[in-house]
Parts: structure tokens; sequence; C-alpha cells
């Protein structure tokens, strides 16, 4: 699987997110919400593997990366990406993992789109994905913001 085949069902996923959440999107509903709707939308692409929101393990321990901090120095935290695509127990399948951000936070996508790098290479997923979704009064699908990390 390459990352046009990834771009194509994540679109999908997001096309039947909009389609039939859009309630929930415009009334803005939790990131939470929406990441596992959207989870459970991909997970019929992923017949051999699993689709999870907030999955916090590397095997059975704490998934955690090295990330810098405020002074510079390299400080291991734990991360809960908002999904990912992996087979649990082992890093030989960790497929795609995804960051969500809603419209309507207002923090930048820097610490995503970092932390999505340092997961791809400290973790070892093959593809990475940070979603800007519109969600509040006037969210439209044709708006979503997709970047490959």
């Amino acid at each position: 699987m390459d990352q046009e085949d990834l771009d194509r069902i994540l679109n999908a996923a997001i096309d039947e997110l909009y389609a039939r959440d859009q309630q929930m999107i415009v009334v803005d509903v939790a990131e939470r919400t929406l990441c596992a709707r959207l989870a459970a939308n991909l997970q019929h692409s992923f017949q051999e593997h699993s689709v999870h929101a907030e999955y916090n393990r590397h095997g059975v321990d704490p998934k955690e990366i090295d990330l810098p901090n405020a002074d510079g120095v390299l400080t291991s935290m734990r991360v809960f990406p908002d999904i990912i695509v992996h087979q649990p127990g082992h890093d030989r399948e960790n497929i795609l993992v995804i960051e969500v951000k809603k419209s309507t936070n207002a923090m930048p996508d820097e610490a995503d789109l970092r932390k999505l790098e340092r997961i791809k290479e400290q973790i070892g997923y093959g593809f990475a994905a940070f979603l800007r979704l519109p969600a509040g009064e006037g969210a439209a699908r044709a708006n979503v913001r997709m970047t490959w990390v």
C-alpha cells in the first residue's frame, strides 16, 4: 500500500464523515468524537489491520517519543496519536498515523507535524497525515486540509 492508496482511502473516510455526521461537525463536538467516527470509517478499508483512536501502547508499553522541550533538550514524552492503522503488539505493520485538529482550535499545526515526524521515525509508521477539519457553523468537506508528513 502506498501513499496514493492511503490518500484515496482517507479521503473516502472524510467524505463519509462529512456526509453522515454533518450535524455533529456543525455543533463542534470534541475532537476525540470526530476521530472515533473517522477511525470507524477507515476500518472498512483495512481488513487485516486495526484502526484505533487515541491508542497509547507500543506493544505493552506506553507509546513514547523523544521531542525537544522548551529548552531544546530531547525529552521522552508519552504520545496518544489521534488515529493509527496497525497490527497491535508489534511494529512490523504500522501503516498510518493521523493527527487531527479542528478549525475551531486556534493552536498552530507545527507541534502536531513535528510529533508525526517523530512517531514515523521512532516508532516506525510508514505514513503520517495531519488533518485540519472544518468544524462549527458553515463547516464544509471542501475545506478539509490534509498534509502528508
